[in-house]
């Protein structure tokens, strides 16, 4: 690590301080201070002058090195006093006083640590002759790079290998030279790490004729930590691109057993590590139903991986050709074409490239190394660099990695460095890591410059340099390599520390300064927390990947913390399930960073209010938070806010003495003096996103002026909210069309989104062409009465870049007419040139879209008409790049849909009489509601060749409709039949591609209905059919592995063969309580998950007949039940157990759980009467006990019952009512 910027900062914060009127009038005549401070700047002055020569010898001399730590340590100390000592006396009301007894000897405390340091400096600096260092001139090696974030291009040398992959990708026999049978083949790349297997996969993910030979693709990292429920949760959201709540591994396997069957797919799973025959077993598991030639490509440095999971020979990437190393360190070098001809410069670069030995990453980081030098002599400096000759038995790093950070710039290392305290392949935010660099005073600005525009440039040199790279899924996230995370663990020492080296037994070391704690490693924050009294220095402290499912009972951690780590700079509590902060936080003087987000937290201590040093405060998410501290204005030196999701009623007062604030994500405007709007206007540095919420206060115009929003240059997205008025009926339209006038943002803006505003027309800077940044608007609300006295849209249509806008709850707009395209200072011939989506949304009153300007929406992709009651007339008629059209709840609605040839997805439902007419061909999502639409559907589907067709929903039929079998289109994978109660199957024939099957409150003539016309359903779902007396699921069905069926109250039974299925894992019966199994020979082995939700026959069968049924949900009633369970009840596989609403029990039996030694879940919801637990003690496997809505166990576990307790407290994790208490 870089003793050279320790140096730096420790000198910027004296320099900085002593420049300072405030700090020469306190020093001046004041000898003992100045004695103290002339000591400490001499020995800095005389470390820096052999500390280059020590950076480079301790590559190969450990004492070196330990001096360097020695040093670097006692630095860090010295730094944290200045800075007690210069914060302390700028928060004095009267300095002198301050100093006085500092001088005087009456507070002696800091004067002596600060010797105490001094001699320490000294004594280091004394060692210099022994350690053999001599006085080296500091070179000016390092260059600033100004560009932007630029994006890798072309890839050298991996043409052939490409070609390769794909071919493996396109051959669905692919398995059958190895002698596979899967009907999914795993392909491995094996090779080295750095060599180049990632990009490969990318090139190969990329290709068009692999995107084409597949239903769908996704992309996976999955990295060192190899766990099956979070790839397996990875995969579902990668493929789905949501969102995933599931918690249950079971659930999550069989939700991705549906998405991938009778699907081609193509998945990568990209860095593999794990070696567990089991746990790929299990997490191939969903995947072995798949259409033939489905295929999962992994990356691994491992060959035991590959033999492990290949179905197909390992594909073993070869490093490059030292040709195509040379074109990928020209690439990165980026020199000018002169500086490429230089005989000289070429030799001594190919020279370069050969210590690289055929590795891509190394050439690369080594050409971002030299990126725009071409200093002969710097390049024969790097040649002939001692650093290519350190063993690999001190440092296990690429030896062109390695040398590319020690020629980093200093200002840099640190801010790499810093980066160890992520786990490998976590996703960090730019923004939060300059704000984090900042905090750590990485950051040192020149002239004009902001700390934030420097740590700009320092996050793009780094990416330039290839330290850090994109994130291959999310956007707006970086990652390091696996390399270059290892490179960064070493330099990082032992000043950096991660909690979960504690599980190798790795000691804290005294000099730890940075600490981050990743809760979802093995080691629990408990255990860190017995271990801070030996890092009482530590400067950091990110808690990172924490949730309250995982963390369970921390509400000591924070007041732990708090009183051990004085000196933490930067402190994330993100994620904690905490409620309140201690008053103890106002103690830490030295803290610049502080992140609650996402907390329970309901106030702020005003002791907050005394952080005089506090840069960034966030409470994303803190929606419990109501008021903020009143003395939020003494916090001076704040630059970030960030309040986005809070509950704030309002500001406090003076918001605008905060000058240095950046970033102000939310400003809700009060009424009294000093909370105003016109608070912002003292805040010109603004930058980002800015909510201005109940605007409703602002009196009258000149308050919005004085808000200056149109000198405001930085901000990039801007919301304006009016709150819902629900006491005060008289609005003066005019003045509220005045204040959003005067609220007029600066024309650098790129979104724009207001709500219940209350005038009845716009300002003429709405949509001026001027504002040629502005990609998005949103005009609406989510409330009622929101736009309530708008009666016409802006003119939107001279927006050179707009391209999506969305507009709701204009309750009194009856026409959208010519004024929305154009206006009369039209500058564009085409309104809405750049139009991709266009929504509207309840608009109560619209009647009529006039559509005069037939060449409008040229690239308009996605058209919503949704909740519009009285629309009338016609849409625009000519929209050639519409792919997407929904029309919803338009009643009055009577128009044709309009001629849109590549439209894919089109969805009419409560709009009667929107006529369909000929269906496009290309049509892939079809969802239609109401009687005409349906039989016309169902007619055009007859007659017309849709070969694209993959999902179709039919619902509101009220005729009588024969939907013949052999007529669904043979794309089709997905038939949803909702409140169609008079329609009818024609089960003539097979239907081989449909995978998921719902019926819903229909085909009242069924009684008895049959799933053999769909032999490879994956999923069905059956609900309402009231008549409904039998469900046949045959032998042909071989692939089910989901079967659903609800509140059928006619059905008696199931066929017997639906235990034929051999795939067949998860089971629910809901509200069906003339079922009974009871009869049921030889139970389906295979199933996993077992719902009875309100079968009261079924609540008296024994659920151990499932035998392999891991999870079991019960719920409903049954009078006669009084304790639960009997012995021998329950399946003993069982690993989750949830028993819901049996009012009726009373007693829980330990007996009938004491054979479920793999029971690790155990739910107890709305058991109003269960009051006891009777036996020795719950199952010694379970990890996590919850129950709510039952009171009256409940209440015995809080008061920890004597006669209740001993039999759960051995449980890790308990939660009674929400809350854990254990």
């Amino acid at each position: 690590m870089a003793a050279e910027a320790v140096l730096s900062s420790v000198l910027s914060v004296v320099f900085d301080r002593m420049s300072s009127p405030e700090v020469v009038n306190w020093i001046k005549g004041k000898k003992l201070t100045q004695k103290l401070i002339e000591r400490l700047k001499t020995n800095l002055y005389a470390v820096q002058a052999f500390l280059i020569d020590a950076e480079q010898k301790q590559i190969k001399e450990t004492p070196v090195k330990d001096w360097l730590d020695s040093l670097k340590h006692a630095m860090y100390l010295a730094d944290d006093l200045l800075d007690e000592v210069f914060t302390k006396a700028a928060t004095q009301k009267d300095p002198g006083t301050f100093l006085s007894r500092f001088l005087n000897l009456q507070d002696r405390d800091v004067a002596n640590k600060m010797e105490e340091v001094i001699d320490r400096i000294e004594s280091l600096v004394i060692q210099k002759d022994t350690l053999g260092l001599r006085e080296i001139p500091k070179e000016n090696m390092s260059w600033r790079i100004t560009t932007s974030l630029v994006e890798t291009s072309d890839v050298c040398g991996r043409g052939e290998d490409k070609e390769a992959i794909v071919k493996l990708l396109l051959d669905d026999d692919s398995d059958d030279a190895t002698g596979g049978h899967s009907d999914v083949s795993v392909i491995p790349i094996v090779g080295m790490g750095g060599i180049g297997k990632t990009t490969l996969a990318q090139l190969v993910y990329q290709d068009g004729k692999v995107k084409e030979n597949f239903d769908f693709q996704a992309w996976i990292c999955v990295s060192e930590e190899f766990d099956v429920f979070k790839v397996t949760k990875t995969i579902i959201e990668a493929i789905t691109s949501s969102f995933c709540s599931l918690t249950d591994l079971n659930l999550l396997q069989h939700g991705l057993k549906e998405k991938l069957s009778r699907k081609k797919f193509f998945v990568v799973l990209d860095d593999v590590w794990s070696e567990s025959y089991d746990d790929w077993n299990k997490l191939l598991k969903p995947f072995r139903k798949g259409v033939k030639g489905s295929k999962i490509l992994i990356t691994t440095r491992s060959k035991r991986v590959a033999s492990v999971v290949q179905t197909i020979s390992p594909y073993e990437l070869s490093l490059l050709s030292e040709e195509d190393c040379c074109l990928v360190f020209s690439k990165h070098a980026r020199l000018s074409t002169g500086s490429m001809e230089n005989p000289t410069l070429k030799k001594v670069g190919r020279d370069l490239v050969k210590k690289c030995d055929g590795l891509p990453l190394a050439a690369q980081s080594l050409g971002g190394l030299l990126r725009g030098n071409s200093d002969i002599k710097y390049w024969n400096h790097l040649l002939k660099s001692e650093i290519w000759e350190l063993s690999d038995d001190k440092i296990k790093v690429v030896p062109a990695l390695r040398i590319s950070y020690y020629y980093l710039p200093s200002y840099l290392k640190e801010c790499f460095v810093y980066c160890s305290l992520y786990p490998k392949d976590y996703g960090f935010s730019k923004d939060e890591l300059i704000l984090l660099w900042m905090a750590e005073n990485f950051l040192q600005p020149a002239g004009k410059k902001t700390p934030e525009e420097v740590g700009d440039e320092y996050f793009d040199e780094l990416i330039a340099r290839s330290f850090f790279q994109p994130h291959k899924i999310h956007e707006n996230k970086f990652v390091m390599h696996d390399l270059v995370h290892d490179l960064a663990m070493i330099f990082a020492g032992e000043f950096y520390f991660r909690a979960e080296e504690l599980e190798n037994a790795v000691e804290l070391d005294i000099k730890t300064r940075r600490l981050s704690h990743n809760a979802k490693g093995n080691y629990p924050i408990s255990k860190l927390l017995g271990v801070c009294d030996r890092i009482k220095h530590t400067r950091t402290f990110l808690g990172l990947n924490l949730n309250s499912q995982i963390a369970f009972n921390m509400e000591n951690a924070p007041c732990i913390l708090l009183s051990k780590l004085k000196y933490l700079r930067a402190l994330s509590f993100n994620c904690f399930p905490l409620e309140s902060l201690p008053d103890s936080i106002g103690e830490l003087i030295h803290l610049r960073y502080l992140d609650l987000s996402w907390t329970y937290i309901m106030t702020l201590p005003d002791t907050l209010c005394n952080l005089y040093n506090l840069q960034t405060l966030k409470l994303v998410g803190c929606r419990k938070i109501k008021a903020l501290p009143v003395s939020m204005k003494d916090l001076t030196n704040l630059r970030y806010l960030d309040i986005s999701g809070t509950g704030l009623d309002e500001m406090p007062e003076g918001m605008s003495k905060l000058t240095s604030l950046q970033v102000l994500s939310k400003y809700v405007v009060g009424k009294r003096e000093g909370n105003k709007i016109n608070e912002l206007g003292a805040l010109a540095n603004l930058h980002q996103t800015i909510f201005i919420d109940k605007l409703e206060n602002v009196v009258n115009s000149s308050e919005a002026l004085e808000a200056r929003m149109f000198d405001k240059d930085g901000i990039e997205c801007l919301l304006l909210e009016w709150s819902p008025d629900e006491y005060e009926n008289t609005v003066d339209s005019q003045i509220e069309r005045d204040i959003l006038e005067k609220l007029q943002p600066h024309s650098n803006l790129k979104q724009l989104q207001i709500w219940g505003y209350r005038g009845t027309t716009f300002p003429d800077w709405l949509g001026h062409c001027s504002y040629h940044n502005i990609t998005q608007i949103t005009l609406g609300g989510f409330f009622p009465g929101y736009f309530k006295n708008c009666c016409m849209l802006p003119s939107l249509g001279q927006l050179p870049s707009l391209k999506h806008l969305e507009i709701s709850k204009f309750e009194r707009l009856a026409i959208v007419g010519p004024e929305f395209y154009r206006n009369d200072e039209s500058c564009l011939e085409t309104p809405f040139p750049m139009l991709e989506t266009l929504r509207f949304y309840s608009m109560s009153c619209w009647e009529e879209w006039r559509s005069l300007e037939f060449n409008a929406f040229p690239r308009l992709r996605e058209l919503i008409i949704w909740d519009c009651p009285m629309l009338r007339g016609d849409l625009p008629n000519q929209l050639p790049s519409l792919r997407s059209l929904t029309i919803q709840n338009c009643e009055q609605l009577s128009c044709c849909v309009p001629r849109a040839p590549a439209i894919t997805s089109l969805r009419i439902e409560g709009s009667n009489e929107v006529r369909i007419g000929e269906l496009a061909p290309l049509l892939d999502i079809l969802s239609i509601t109401g009687k005409h639409q349906a039989e016309s559907v169902i007619e055009a589907i007859t007659q017309t060749k849709l070969t694209c067709l993959r999902s179709l929903s039919i619902s509101g039929c009220s005729s009588h409709v024969l939907f013949p079998v052999s007529s669904i289109p043979a794309s089709l994978q997905e038939l949803t039949i909702l409140d169609c109660k008079k329609l009818e199957f024609q089960m003539e024939g097979q239907h081989h591609s449909l995978h998921k099957l719902m019926i819903h409150n229909s085909c009242d003539s069924v009684t008895s209905f049959s799933l053999d016309s769909f032999p490879n359903l994956g999923r069905v779902e059956i609900s309402k059919c009231e008549k409904m007396e039998s469900l046949v699921v045959s032998r042909s069905l071989s692939c089910l592995p989901y079967l659903e069926i609800e509140n059928c109250g006619s059905l008696k039974s199931l066929k017997t063969q639906w235990m034929a299925s051999p795939q067949l894992e998860d089971l629910g019966l809901l509200g069906c309580p003339e079922i009974d199994l009871s009869a049921t020979e030889d139970p389906h082995r295979s199933l996993r998950s077992l719902t009875i939700s309100y079968c009261e026959k079924l609540l008296s069968c024994a659920a151990s007949q499932f035998h392999g049924v891991t999870h079991l949900c019960i719920e409903g009633e049954n009078e006669s039940v009084k304790s639960l369970p009997k012995e021998g009840w329950l399946p003993a596989t069982l690993e989750s157990l949830k028993l819901i609403g049996i009012r009726s029990v009373k007693m829980l039996e330990c007996k009938g759980l004491a054979h479920l030694t793999s029971l690790q879940q155990l739910c107890i919801y709305c058991c109003s009467n269960l009051e006891h637990i009777d036996g020795e003690k719950l199952p010694a496997s379970l990890v996590q006990l919850i129950i709510d809505g039952s009171p009256l166990l409940g209440k015995r576990c809080e008061m920890k019952d004597p006669q209740v307790w001993p039999k759960i407290s051995h449980i890790p994790a308990i939660q009674v009512g929400g809350r854990w208490i254990w």
